[in-house]
């Protein structure tokens, strides 16, 4: 009986000690869990518009290198945050011929309750070889992959951002002359031959025109000069949109004007330098380009014998 008597509380106080360890042993088995990642209270992205510009309006694109700017606002009063950034691929052009180059940041921190302002760049297009107001759409695509420091293994939100690019109107005239590869006599007339082509990527007309040498007694017919003024002409070498959505090639268009000069019998030998500059009306409108362009040659005058005057009007 007496051993009887003790049995049970030392049952007791073994049981106590076994339960003891089992709760050790599990706590110990239990595996570190990854550090949880609070809520964010939210963020924000968007584009920065400057000169007027708005949402509806694409970003011009620019002859060698294009920035655009955007923002990322982190609504949290206390913990940054960090944002993983991907950019679409810009295709553009005929059949989406061009691609662009896209440079931005693969990830950017945001301080709590700041609104930090970043700059992608976009270069590789060839804005001459591309009709004027040709648009493509972009975006950006923001993931929320880090608050407080603490990264998660999947974001924690995403935001995306879309716009469009325009490629701008651009004006350029191409002054060709034919040169004159032998000498002209004083006292004769000479023809040059000169093509205008429109170099730029819309259609331009020819708002002036004028022609100016350097020699004493050499004159043209301004009528000729006169009839390239007004004249409007598409583009060559860029695909241009058609009515009906197909894309055509305008290699053919051109301007040819033949100038008729006339050297007087009077005329020093000399090399005469002459220069044909035209102006565009779209560049002179506000458009992106050339205001004016020229063309230059060179042309030989040998001035008569002496006596040559003299002995053709004895032999008359």
């Amino acid at each position: 009986m007496q051993n009887g008597t003790y049995a049970s509380p030392m049952r007791s106080t073994r049981m106590r000690v076994v339960l003891c360890v089992i709760a050790l042993l599990t706590i110990s088995s239990i595996p570190i869990q990854a550090q949880e990642v609070p809520a964010p209270a939210g963020w924000e992205m968007g584009f920065v518009y400057e000169n007027g510009a708005s949402e509806d309006d694409p970003f011009p694109l620019e002859e060698e290198e294009t920035t655009i700017r955007f923002w990322i606002r982190n609504d949290n009063v206390v913990g940054e945050i960090e944002i993983a950034l991907e950019y679409d691929e810009i295709e553009i052009g005929y059949n989406n011929h061009a691609t662009a180059t896209i440079e931005g940041e693969e990830s950017v921190t945001v301080g709590s309750g700041s609104n930090d302002t970043f700059v992608l760049k976009i270069t590789d297009i060839p804005v001459w070889e591309i009709e004027g107001r040709t648009t493509a759409e972009f975006g950006i695509e923001g993931d929320l992959i880090a608050f407080q420091g603490v990264p998660s293994p999947v974001p924690l939100s995403s935001q995306s951002i879309e716009s469009e690019v325009i490629v701008p109107q651009l004006y350029r005239w191409e002054v060709d002359i034919q040169h004159i590869t032998h000498p002209v006599n004083a006292g004769t007339e000479f023809n040059l031959e000169v093509v205008f082509n429109n170099r730029g990527n819309f259609p331009d007309t020819i708002t002036s025109a004028s022609i100016e040498d350097d020699c004493p007694v050499l004159t043209v017919d301004e009528d000729a000069l006169d009839s390239v003024v007004g004249q409007s002409e598409p583009p060559i070498d860029v695909w241009i949109a058609m009515a009906d959505g197909s894309y055509t090639k305008r290699i053919d268009s051109q301007i040819e004007v033949t100038f008729v000069f006339d050297a007087s019998s009077t005329h020093p030998t000399r090399i005469c330098e002459i220069e044909i500059t035209v102006r565009s009306a779209g560049a002179a409108g506000g458009g992106m380009g050339d205001t004016s362009n020229e063309g230059e040659t060179e042309v030989e005058v040998e001035a008569r014998p002496v006596g040559a005057q003299q002995d053709q009007d004895d032999a008359s």
